[in-house]
């Protein structure tokens, strides 16, 4: 019966997929959640595979507990801000404001623009120079911005026409199949969240954004969100998109959105 539920919920998201309205998506995203990982309150899903598997919560809580493996290189993220004149930039001169702000769609560009894009932009107006887009100094100082907005919540905003049709591309983006083994973002993380997949449980989607950019084992580092799309397409069996293109940037979009209401923390270690 459970499965029955599970797939009968799953088709209601699949049912105007091109759709863009954010309140009936997230409130059936949610609710798929309350089905599928029943004692799961809301508030928890931003501690991702941790407010499902209590093994790993215990060691996730004892590496917080201690020195955070990232600790130190938020710190350099933040001295990073100010070393380039990042706050000299209107859109990043606020840091917790940037964070809540963003990602957004702009009327005049008619683009998503994200925070790291955001950053980007501002380094190069300061320096001059381009600035990467997954890790080293950008997931740094990310970071840190998004450190001066723990506690406030993800409220992505979707009006204009224009916001909604990138808002129906990114969602398109998450339940799209591709790759050899045929996947999307949701058969992972939707539909199997809380599942095993090999020795690793799935994380759930919900709220999957509150923690980034997030530190993960694997990378023994930092890592935008556009670095984690480019290995989630690596284990589907598919090519990458550049981080930062316009199909990632409005795939944030959507997948931020499904997360609003949500509290951004500053516990952003992973596997």
């Amino acid at each position: 019966m459970k499965k029955l539920i599970t797939a009968a919920v799953g088709l209601s998201f699949l049912v105007g997929v091109a759709s863009a309205d954010v309140a009936s998506d997230q409130k059936a995203f949610i609710n798929h959640f309350k089905t599928i990982l029943p004692k799961v309150e809301f508030a928890e899903f931003s501690n991702g595979v941790y407010a499902v598997d209590e093994g790993s919560r215990e060691q996730f809580e004892e590496i917080l507990d201690g020195i955070p493996p990232y600790e130190g290189a938020v710190e350099k993220g933040g001295k990073e801000y100010l070393k380039f004149g990042l706050n000299k930039c209107a859109s990043l001169a606020d840091p917790a404001a940037a964070r809540i702000k963003h990602p957004y769609f702009d009327e005049a560009s008619q683009q998503v623009v994200t925070l790291e894009s955001a950053i980007k932009k501002c380094y190069a107006k300061q320096t001059g120079k381009k600035l990467g887009s997954k890790k080293g100094k950008i997931a740094r100082i990310s970071a840190w911005i998004s450190d001066q907005a723990v506690g406030k919540k993800i409220n992505v905003i979707v009006k204009s026409a224009g916001a909604k049709a990138a808002y129906a591309k990114g969602k398109a983006t998450f339940y799209a199949k591709r790759g050899q083994f045929n996947m999307s973002c949701a058969d992972c993380h939707v539909y199997n969240a809380g599942k095993k997949a090999r020795a690793d449980i799935l994380s759930p989607a919900l709220g999957h954004t509150t923690h980034v950019p997030m530190y993960r084992a694997k990378w023994a580092g930092l890592g935008t969100l556009h670095r984690r799309y480019g290995g989630c397409y690596k284990n589907m069996r598919a090519k990458p998109l550049k981080a930062q293109t316009e199909a990632y940037r409005n795939l944030e979009f959507f997948h931020q959105a499904m997360s609003n209401g949500l509290e951004i923390t500053d516990a952003r270690y992973r596997k």
